[in-house]
């Protein structure tokens, strides 16, 4: 049985501390071999004793058993693998309560300063880059569809590979490039990172931290909790970090951000397009 089955068919009859515990396993478990048993119970705000037990009461000895199993189940995120594992569930609670774990855990982990860091970059940013492939180019056009309501100058690199060759030539120093990189990455995107850093661009990645990582010391870095429930990986997460950023970018902006929502809202009462006749 796999871990995570292990945990669901005791969760309901944890005690209050150790169901926290496993609540935050749960939402980690595609990186647990990155954390020690103290920063999964520190997360968790359990003891040491209690981490114990909880990981005795699954059936390992120790935790460092717990993270060799669970390394061991890491999977590549192919739907095909998962649905040949028959271990799907209709079961909705289970898609709402891992959701909100995984937003819960996100947001739990979001590095001190790196927020603050984001919005002075996307105020100081001449152009602003959003790039995304594959599950990543819908979440680049919702990062793309707010923040273009909020400063002007806001572009989503897309197409194939010759259209990117010829748009990135406009990237330039001094601009902000958001990198989506998600599991089953596009091997373009290594490549277009590659010609960020040439021009010396101001690199902000959304991360699940399962591939082998693009990031470098100084970039702006959100590792996203991207577990999912059924055939597929779960983005909720993800949208709702790329919303606070931008409700954040909003805030630190308020009166610019005001002055164009009025025009784009006063377009919108003129083309009378958002409402019925």
């Amino acid at each position: 049985m796999s871990i995570r089955n292990r945990i669901l068919e005791i969760l309901d009859d944890l005690p209050a501390a150790e169901r926290r515990l496993a609540d935050v396993v749960l939402g980690h478990l595609d990186t647990i071999a990155l954390y020690t048993a103290n920063e999964l119970a520190e997360r968790a705000r359990v003891s040491g004793a209690t981490a114990v037990r909880f990981f005795r009461r699954l059936g390992f000895a120790s935790f460092n058993d717990f993270r060799l199993e669970g390394r061991g189940q890491i999977e590549d995120g192919a739907p095909l693998e998962r649905l040949n594992a028959g271990s799907l569930s209709d079961d909705m609670s289970r898609f709402v309560a891992g959701d909100a774990r995984n937003i819960a855990a996100t947001f739990d982990a979001l590095p001190p300063g790196q927020v603050d860091s984001f919005v002075a970059q996307a105020l100081a940013a001449r152009h602003v880059w959003v790039i995304g492939f594959r599950n990543g180019q819908i979440l680049a056009a919702y990062a793309h569809s707010l923040l273009q309501q909020l400063r002007s100058d806001v572009r989503q690199l897309v197409g194939t590979q010759p259209h990117v060759s010829e748009v990135m030539a406009e990237i330039e120093t001094g601009d902000l490039a958001i990198v989506m990189d998600f599991r089953r990455r596009s091997v373009l995107l290594p490549k277009v990172v590659s010609h960020l850093r040439s021009e010396a661009v101001v690199v902000a990645f959304l991360t699940d931290g399962l591939e082998p990582p693009l990031t470098r010391q100084g970039d702006i870095a959100f590792t996203v909790q991207t577990s999912g429930a059924g055939l597929f990986d779960s983005h909720a997460a993800t949208l709702s970090l790329i919303n606070y950023l931008a409700n954040r970018l909003a805030r630190a902006a308020e009166g610019a951000v005001a002055r164009k929502l009025d025009r784009i809202e006063a377009i919108h009462r003129s083309f009378r397009d958002l409402r019925s006749e």
